[in-house]
């Protein structure tokens, strides 16, 4: 049995919806006598699946949760009660699981699997991610001629023609209704994605392009329901671009019904007041990641004389926690997924420590040393910054083989060598750290900069995402939590030089693709680069992303020995030390040592 987690609405966005409907009708009565015809519909929205088909956690060699094959499952009896319901997706699918990696860059030839078990599925229309996105040209227009429904992408304007490259939105007449789906992604894929992985295209802002389109489908498509489905979160907190643009969008255009979003990963439900408006009228939906649940929204439309006279959406979250996967589906999909397990199972050399990625929020770690020194042979460069992407990892000691490189690099990030000055690398490190840590006057302080009022059960405890936590290897430096931001950062050296750090000098530095487009704002905000300038500052780039590198650099030396660096340090030593155990307990209180 599908668990069912309805949620409840504020009374007072209920009883405007119905004011509203019970408004509509009366005036619809007035206007015609002809007796109201009455429509359901039923929407089943998903996000941010990141290639997550199977129920199984490739990385660890166990079962796993969510899922497509889980997914199939719910939609059998979804479609046994709603026949004419629609399965919608707002993006980021081809990123993250190794299934979506083997099709992206392993077997080319092969249908790419994304495609196949979606169109299983019988999905009606999927949003553009930024991770779809970003495995460029070659992988996502081959993904979307194979797919056997739109993708939709009104703000993804072509510099060719002008126009938008993807489909910019869909009609589906579907129980009596007509349903305009518009599709929109977050704009920031400039400061992530490097650009020839997106070459010809240019990102329009989401709310100047919802202006255009939304009067546009009104007038010439004339919908009963306008559906927003929008590869971007609900609040805002990028400072170079709208990239969650669901609350501005919401309470800034009129016209639209249902916004069901994605990107942020976080599970919402709530209903938005238009500007002008007397009441909440448009509903934000968004399930969160992984497949975990979706969103189920039921719609009851009323019409008279042709004219939509009411409408009540009553949105849920269907869990997919306990469902049973679809055999068929398994079966369907069961050569595609042998050959990742096979892929995955390849072995690469061998680890002679074991490494944890929880380490390296609170210092040094052998963790950082394995991704900073495969980035420093790879770009040849002196200085290495990168960010611990997944402190879940555990890696023992023994064989490493192909998927326990996703737990170093679980993004297909390239690698870059930049050209950066001393000040510059300084600045960097700077912002990273204003974020990263508390400022401390004594002991009993956080080490860990923490969201105001975080509690130990919430999943984002952090100010600052931890893959923003940005620390460097190839120089020896201080960081003292009594200073003000700005001014904690002191860099003594080259490791193993015995010349001080030069402030004006240029220096060959090691950063990802993600980092070089200036996301953090490290570079831009930090070191204090224009953020036009970066591309220039480039003076190598890799052909193939971090995974790649990291086989190549476990095959060259066959037997790796992590060490702790030890470059750098939280100054007061004492308290960082005793405020690091405090603050591990409450960030990772189920974590086994």
């Amino acid at each position: 049995m599908i668990k069912i987690l309805r949620s409840l609405l504020p009374l007072v966005c209920l009883l405007s919806v119905l004011s509203w409907g019970a408004e509509a009708a009366a005036q619809g009565r007035r206007a015609s006598g002809t007796k109201p015809s009455v429509h359901q519909l039923r929407i089943i929205h998903t996000t941010d699946i990141h290639g997550n088909v199977y129920p199984y956690d490739f990385l660890n060699d166990r079962p796993g949760t969510g899922s497509m094959a889980r997914l199939s499952t719910v939609m059998q009896q979804v479609r046994r009660e709603s026949p004419e319901a629609l399965l919608l997706d707002a993006g980021d699918l081809l990123q993250g699981e190794p299934p979506a990696y083997y099709y992206n860059y392993v077997d080319s030839v092969t249908p790419h699997l994304i495609a196949t078990s979606m169109n299983y599925l019988r999905y009606d229309a999927v949003a553009m991610g930024n991770h779809d996105i970003e495995p460029g040209h070659q992988v996502f227009d081959r993904w979307g001629r194979e797919c056997k429904f739109p993708l939709l992408g009104a703000n993804i304007i072509s510099d060719r023609t002008g126009k938008p490259y993807f489909k910019p939105y869909q009609i589906f007449e579907r129980s009596g209704l007509r349903i305009a789906v518009l599709g929109f992604t977050t704009p920031a894929i400039p400061q992530w994605v490097p650009e020839h992985l997106w070459k010809g295209l240019h990102f329009d802002d989401i709310l100047v392009s919802a202006r255009y389109w939304i009067p546009r489908i009104q007038q010439s498509e004339h919908p009963d329901l306008l559906v927003v489905l929008m590869h971007s979160g609900l609040e805002n907190d990028n400072p170079d671009y709208l990239e969650n643009a669901g609350r501005a969008l919401g309470e800034g255009v009129p016209g639209i019904d249902l916004l069901l979003v994605g990107h942020d990963h976080r599970k919402e439900l709530t209903w938005l007041r238009p500007k002008g408006s007397s009441r909440d009228s448009v509903h934000l939906i968004n399930p969160a990641n992984h497949l975990d649940r979706v969103s189920d929204i039921q719609i009851t439309v009323r019409k008279q004389g042709g004219k939509v006279i009411a409408k009540e959406l009553r949105p849920s979250f269907i869990s997919l926690e306990g469902v049973a996967p679809d055999p068929a589906f398994l079966e369907a999909f069961a050569r595609e997924e042998r050959a990742v397990k096979d892929y995955l199972a390849s072995e690469v050399g061998t680890l002679e420590a074991e490494v944890r990625g929880v380490d390296a929020l609170f210092g040094t770690s052998p963790y950082m040393d394995i991704i900073h020194r495969m980035q420093l042979e790879t770009v040849q460069a002196e200085i290495s910054f990168a960010a611990p992407l997944k402190p879940s990892a555990v890696l023992p000691a023994g064989k490493v083989y192909m998927r326990d490189l996703f737990k170093f690099c679980p993004f297909s990030n390239y690698l870059y060598a930049m050209e950066l000055t001393g000040r510059e690398i300084k600045g960097y490190l700077e912002h990273s750290y204003a974020g990263w840590a508390a400022e401390m006057h004594s002991a009993e302080d956080h080490l860990i900069r923490l969201r105001p009022g975080a509690k130990e059960d919430d999943r984002y405890k952090t100010a600052v995402p931890t893959f923003n936590y940005s620390a460097a290897q190839g120089i020896d430096y201080l960081v003292d939590l009594t200073k003000p931001e700005g001014q904690r950062v002191t860099i003594l050296r080259l490791t193993g030089h015995s010349e001080p750090f030069d402030l004006e000098r240029r220096y060959r530095v090691a950063v990802n693709s993600y980092r070089a487009g200036g996301a953090g704002g490290m570079l831009t905000t930090g070191a204090g680069i224009p953020k036009e300038e970066l591309p220039k500052r480039i003076v190598y780039a890799t052909s193939h992303d971090q995974v790649y590198h990291l086989a190549e650099f476990f095959r060259r030396h066959r037997s790796v020995r992590p060490v702790n660096p030890e470059n750098w340090k939280f100054l007061p030593e004492a308290w960082a030390k005793e405020a690091a155990v405090r603050d591990r307990r409450f960030l990772f209180p189920r974590e086994q040592r």
